[in-house]
């Protein structure tokens, strides 16, 4: 604690020497509109979350919030079309725009050797679905930031850098007519390309994978532009770098801990069979200590829970411990909902978000979506009145509200695991747990009937037996 204490002190120190205002004030969100070069940055050491903890190490004081709104394969008309639900529906104090490398690229697609394909985005239309979106969040008091393009090929000569040159150009003029805040990654990178440009160079290895998606150099270079653009000094990003990577490190630790949690059972499962109908239980703890087989040994459940894990990591978890495993239904259940606890630094923008992705990935998959409502707490044990300072009933009603809504809108199943289990006072009652947080055994019975419910109205049949 006394060496958090010191770095703490140390970095404010720092800023009032270098005299740097940040942009992004205390309780503020910034959602970060983008492709698969966003999406991909919910990793430990994506662009978005090596900022994420950059921010927390420069400004602890501050709880700022960073929303991932990437979408793999999108254009300017794409996140156009998502716009409400994506941007707007969170009403962020801050909206970053990236966007530009696929409405170039994907014109190079389909033997179209010198781009301007059928499946890229025109310049003109780029332009005009750029200004609608600035537009939009303009009109609700969104201030925007807009991202110049990366690279397509480390190879600066290269036909797709030429291509992307006018569409920069456009980023430029959009910025200074609509007084939006200006982030030129494409200037960073060639100032750390260029030097090393030579005949017949590699198009990919030095701060990319592939030539477009980034390794974590790249990432870093996306990271530090953007931070420097919204008002940290370069030398100060310099001097932070190794502390950044370090929370990045603890992040990916992690991650790693938890996909080794399923990683050899998985394995072991396999694929269902064909007539079988899988439905996965994915959460956190309340999940992790639900005893499925004895609850529901007619069906075909796996419980992938992990106790004390947030939102972000059931995302970055997501591929292993869902979708390959080909379930017929996923129900995800927030538990008490550890997104809520400070050190956790989540808005409830991102929490959404993040429930949002997760549902729209399962969902594009074929498979069933079923989202629980958040369990409440109570304050009647003592030593334990912080968990309605840190989980407000209020708001996890509201998030609750959400969630039906979203399943009404879409076609999901809503499990209300909230009314069950809660008492006159809307707390958890107190006959139904042990520690305030948690369901005891009487209060996983009470959520059995709403899980069986559940599985009527997704069409979940009980497991055939297995001939001998």
């Amino acid at each position: 604690m006394k060496q958090i204490k010191t770095i703490v002190v140390f970095w404010m120190l720092l800023s009032s020497v270098y005299g740097q205002e940040l942009l992004l004030k205390d309780g503020e969100t910034l959602v970060i509109l983008g492709n698969s070069i966003t999406q991909a940055a919910v990793m430990p050491f994506g662009y978005v979350n090596q900022a994420r903890n950059a921010l927390a190490i420069f400004y602890p004081e501050r709880k700022i919030s960073l929303v991932n709104a990437g979408i793999s394969g999108h254009k300017a008309p794409d996140m156009l079309d998502r716009f409400e639900r994506d941007v707007l529906q969170y009403d962020p104090d801050w909206l970053a725009i990236s966007v530009g490398i696929n409405d170039v690229w994907h014109g190079f697609k389909d033997g179209h050797t010198r781009g301007g394909g059928p499946k890229g985005v025109p310049l003109e239309l780029y332009r005009a679905k750029v200004t609608e979106m600035i537009t939009l969040a303009q009109a609700t008091g969104t201030k925007v930031a807009l991202m110049t393009t990366t690279i397509i090929q480390e190879n600066l000569s290269s036909i797709e850098n030429q291509k992307l040159e006018p569409y920069n150009e456009a980023i430029h003029q959009l910025a200074q007519q609509y007084d939006c805040l200006l982030i030129d990654q494409n200037h960073a990178f060639k100032r750390v390309l260029e030097p090393l440009q030579k005949p017949g160079m590699n198009g990919k290895g030095l701060l990319t994978t592939d030539g477009v998606h980034m390794n974590e150099k790249g990432n870093w270079l996306m990271a530090s532009t953007l931070l420097h653009a919204f008002g940290i000094s370069e030398h100060r990003l310099k001097q932070g770098k190794d502390l950044v990577w370090q929370a990045c490190t603890k992040d990916q630790d992690r991650l790693d801990a938890h996909l080794a949690r399923y990683n050899e059972v998985n394995y072991e499962v396999g694929a269902p069979r064909s007539d079988e109908h899988r439905v996965i239980f994915y959460g956190s703890s309340s999940i992790d200590r639900w005893n499925l087989a004895d609850d529901f040994p007619e069906y075909s459940c796996l419980n992938r829970g992990i106790g004390g894990e947030h939102t972000r990591d059931m995302v970055r978890r997501f591929r292993q411990d869902v979708r390959s495993l080909e379930p017929a239904a996923m129900i995800l259940f927030l538990g008490s909902g550890n997104d809520f606890w400070p050190d956790n630094r989540y808005s409830i923008a991102e929490t959404k978000s993040n429930l949002l992705r997760l549902s729209r990935i399962a969902d594009s998959r074929g498979i069933k979506v079923a989202l629980g409502a958040v369990s409440p707490v109570n304050d009647y044990i003592p030593g334990k009145d912080h968990l309605l300072a840190t989980h407000p009933l209020d708001k996890v009603q509201a998030l609750n509200t959400w969630i039906e809504t979203l399943c009404r809108e879409n076609g999901y199943t809503f499990i209300d695991f909230y009314s069950p289990v809660a008492d006159s006072a809307a707390k958890l009652d107190s006959t139904l747990t042990l520690d305030g947080m948690h369901v005891n055994a009487r209060g996983y019975q009470k959520w059995q009937t709403t899980v069986h419910h559940a599985f009527e109205q997704m069409g979940i049949t009980p497991k055939k037996p297995i001939q001998q």
